[in-house]
């Protein structure tokens, strides 16, 4: 066998090179903003700066220089069409966010420099990740964005709980990986392929024979690795853990960006495979398992989160209720309902990462110094003190809870009606009930700012500008998406 044979040199065409110049922008970028950071005082500007103008540029290329028609790189290993430029656009815009939620707060708490390349090199894992539609390359993805991210969660230094949030997230990692890294062998062996599609083609063709245990164990431990990603109950062990010991500018970035990410992956897999006409009835349990987890993971996050004070922790149960949203969305694609499900799903995305931002934006400029874990006490009187400040927290709240005509309402409303439509009624119903219990701890909040008056020994908060222009853009865009939620649910036409 000839060298060539061994090894075969592939050239991109200019469509493709023209497909991945976002990736590479961000690629370049948190290699610049590592090299950058050492330098003695300006390092932190640098850093900070290179990866702003690599964000910008990359949003900039993702909207006018994406080609509408699905553009396959190096033979169909990466995959740039809407979905990826949508998602990719989604990362990006969180870790441009995270940065400038970083700004102040760093010195503050006297992280390193080099905070600003990490977050460039998850954004870049990201875009990779939402990109392929070959298991190995989504499994470097994966690793590059959670290698990146296990450095971010620990870079508190002085804080106990960052130490272990580290640890923890490393060690869930880790599980998650390999579970994932097992799954992907196993379908291998059974399908002869890593990319999604000819690994749907020869599972049809397996199931028509009957059940093969091989690929029904290597569905199910991919299934689990996503899971364990999402943040979907019974997996969810220790997130709320990371979510609190993390500074507030990275638990920010990581429920919007790295949930967002694993969304996108889940979702062009799901498309693939988790779709396949009979999937559901293979083994007679995989449905009742999901709706299982589906109804657990909904009621779970809106139980748990009536009981914290943290509002960091509040969050963080927060986001697993969302978790369940979600799922029930890609119950109705796996049913059937593929093209309206995948929407709902999309929209939801963009709705929650928007108004998490913002809100954990807020939070940053709320967190006290030393413990970074602001309480509803800490909220006490905000509504007199910063009137606008509470005014934004109020709307991502409100939001969230899908109060209507908020964003957050129409995102539920599009899932609900997409899961109804796939004959879901109970889930729905189930749904709906923990939406009810959850909205109970996000009005909380906003009793504290109006009603309860601040503490004496309250200090005042910082005005830090980074996360004061995250918080009003994302106001706007909150407001916005309320108003006209039918143009953000048809992205993905």
């Amino acid at each position: 066998m000839s060298f060539a044979e061994l090894f075969p040199i592939q050239f991109l065409s200019g469509a493709e090179w023209q497909a991945i110049i976002p990736l590479l922008i961000m690629s370049l970028s948190s290699v610049l903003a590592l090299l950058f950071s050492p330098l003695h005082d300006k390092g932190r500007l640098v850093s900070f700066t290179t990866l702003t103008a690599g964000s910008v540029l990359a949003l900039l290329a993702l909207v006018f220089m994406v080609p509408d028609a699905p553009v396959p790189v190096l033979g169909g290993i990466l995959i740039i069409d809407r979905l990826s430029q949508i998602f990719s656009a989604l990362t990006v815009s969180a870790g441009l966010a995270a940065a400038f939620m970083t700004l102040g707060y760093d010195q503050r708490e006297k992280i390193h420099a080099e905070v600003y390349s990490l977050i460039a090199f998850a954004v870049a894992g990201m875009m990779i990740l939402v990109s392929t539609r070959d298991l190995m390359v989504l499994f470097i993805g994966l690793e590059l964005m959670s290698l990146a991210v296990y450095v971010l969660v620990s870079m508190r230094r002085q804080a106990a709980m960052a130490a272990e949030a580290g640890l923890k997230y490393f060690l869930l990692g880790g599980v998650a990986s390999a579970i994932l890294l097992y799954g992907v062998s196993l379908l291998y062996g059974s399908t002869g392929s890593l990319k999604f599609d000819v690994i749907g083609q020869g599972l049809s063709r397996l199931w028509q024979t009957g059940t093969p245990m091989l690929p029904v164990a290597g569905l199910v431990m991919v299934a689990i690795g996503f899971l364990f990603k999402v943040g979907a109950v019974p997996f969810h062990v220790w997130i709320p853990d990371v979510y609190t010991g993390a500074s507030t500018p990275v638990t920010g970035f990581m429920i919007s960006g790295v949930k967002a990410a694993a969304i996108g992956a889940l979702l062009r897999f799901s498309a693939d495979v988790f779709a396949l006409p009979g999937l559901l009835m293979v083994g007679g349990s995989f449905y009742w398992i999901l709706w299982a987890i589906i109804a657990f993971t909904l009621l779970f996050g809106a139980l748990v989160g009536l009981r914290q004070s943290s509002l960091k922790r509040m969050l963080a149960y927060s986001t697993i209720a969302h978790t369940g949203y979600v799922l029930l969305g890609f119950l109705a694609l796996i049913v059937g309902q593929k093209e309206g499900a995948a929407d709902a799903i999309v929209s939801y995305t963009l709705f929650y990462v928007v108004m998490n931002l913002g809100g954990f934006a807020v939070l940053t400029l709320l967190s006290p110094e030393g413990s970074d874990e602001p309480s509803l006490q800490d909220l006490a009187g905000l509504g007199q003190r910063r009137p606008y400040l509470a005014f934004a927290l109020s709307l991502f709240l409100l939001s969230m809870a899908g109060i209507p005509p908020t964003a957050g309402f129409f995102g539920k409303y599009y899932l609900f009606m997409s899961a109804m439509s796939a004959g879901e009624l109970g889930l729905t119903i189930l749904a709906v009930l923990g939406s009810v219990i959850s909205a109970a701890f996000y009005l909380r909040p906003l009793v504290y700012m109006y009603m309860r008056p601040a503490d004496e020994t309250s200090v005042s908060e910082p005005r830090w500008f980074g996360s004061s222009a995250v918080v009003g853009l994302a106001a706007v865009l909150t407001l916005v998406m309320g108003l006209i939620p039918s143009w953000f649910s048809s992205l993905m036409k």
